[in-house]
């Protein structure tokens, strides 16, 4: 089946690139196929792998059979924008599961571009990519490489033991930040990737965001596709097998709303829904019953966690020193000023601030939704 082509901007908008215009670059034909050898070792260039053309004025070319998506609550990772697209080999397919995440193939290439404009209030203009990173499906399971991208955008370099750069830009609100960006060096990544079966068996890397929940929303791929929804889109392509009728998966809240506006735009019926989805995105993946922080702390902050004191309620830390900045309950019940959970994701202390890598500034929308959630518990006293 042949596959559709897509261009998109930065803005996700129908501004174009043809294939063989501006945006493929002197390095990338995407006349030709994607390249990946599982069993080579990293390419030194990303180029070689032939998956996209990037220009920053038009934006993306993705080659065939690399298609982009998103997520409906993203990871925070310090206000950078991201661009995803997974490649899956010519024939391949992954089964449809309606809880964890996807089975990919041999061959499937995950990918995420990580890129900042110079002001948010105008984030289509000064746009400077910083890092690509890919997760790479071999036969032995994942193999996690960062790219780098060079000062004149045309090419990023395989860098297995990462990076720290401050990079300076202008938020929503018209202040100024820095984040200390952090390229993460290669066995890092398993720090989130990790995942247990059982107490016996031991850690293996798998995929945080590739889950029904978490990619049932419409996406405008432009052209003659439009706007579909993502998973009948992969289905179409003959990407993914099994799919239901979309209407039975219950999406992860859609976050967009709550980026632009606050919590305001969030329904009070919504308010808990909301909460919970941001959690099992941005923390859920160390704090679950098999994650490494889940296994030590036993507070799981998975979608699915229906035991309140797990989740956090009247709940000691068993140990977490300056973690808990003075608070003794990860979650008090209508008191977020007083809850661990809230503290470390409003912080910006190193060694407190959770997640431990991936952000160095304060979430203003994520900490304002917690806050919110955990304001609106009815009262109780912890003993």
């Amino acid at each position: 089946m042949r596959m559709t082509r897509y261009v998109l901007v930065f803005a996700l908008a129908a501004a174009a690139a043809s294939c063989g215009g501006s945006a493929a670059g002197p390095h990338v034909d995407l006349t030709q196929p994607v390249a990946v050898d599982v069993e080579a070792t990293a390419p030194r260039h990303l180029s070689e792998y032939n998956l996209f053309a990037w220009d920053p004025d038009s934006g993306f070319t993705w080659n065939e059979r690399v298609v982009p998506y998103d997520l409906n609550t993203p990871l925070f990772s310090d206000y950078a924008l991201k661009q995803r697209a997974i490649y899956m080999p010519e024939g391949a397919s992954v089964a449809f599961d309606p809880e964890h995440a996807f089975d990919m193939p041999v061959g499937t290439v995950i990918l995420k571009n990580f890129y900042f404009p110079a002001d948010f209030r105008e984030p289509t203009v000064g746009l400077h990519i910083v890092e690509t990173r890919l997760l790479v499906r071999r036969a032995s399971g994942w193999d996690a490489r960062a790219y780098i991208w060079d000062a004149a955008q045309r090419d990023a370099t395989y860098s297995p033991s990462g990076e720290t750069r401050d990079i300076e830009f202008i938020d929503v609100a018209g202040a100024p930040q820095v984040a200390h960006y952090l390229v993460p060096q290669r066995n890092q990544c398993a720090s989130c990737h990790s995942f247990k079966a059982d107490a016996a068996t031991p850690p293996t890397m798998v995929l945080i965001g590739i889950k029904a929940r978490h990619l049932h929303r419409a996406y405008d791929y432009g052209g003659t596709v439009g706007s579909v929804n993502q998973l009948q889109h992969f289905a179409s392509l003959g990407m993914l097998t099994g799919l239901p009728d979309v209407s039975t998966i219950t999406a992860a809240y859609d976050f967009r709303p709550v980026e632009a506006n606050g919590v305001a735009a969030v329904a009070p019926s919504d308010l808990d829904h909301a909460a919970r989805s941001y959690l099992d995105i941005n923390c859920a993946h160390c704090h679950n019953p098999n994650g490494v922080q889940g296994e030590t702390s036993q507070l799981f902050l998975n979608h699915d966690n229906v035991d309140l004191f797990r989740l956090g309620y009247c709940k000691r830390p068993g140990s977490a020193g300056a973690g808990t900045g003075g608070r003794t309950y990860d979650i008090l019940p209508g008191d977020a000023d007083n809850s661990i959970l809230h503290f470390r994701i409003d912080t910006e202390q190193v060694g407190a601030m959770m997640p431990l890598i991936g952000r160095s500034v304060r979430h203003s929308r994520g900490e304002e939704l917690i806050r919110a959630w955990i304001t609106a518990m009815p009262t109780q006293v912890c003993q």
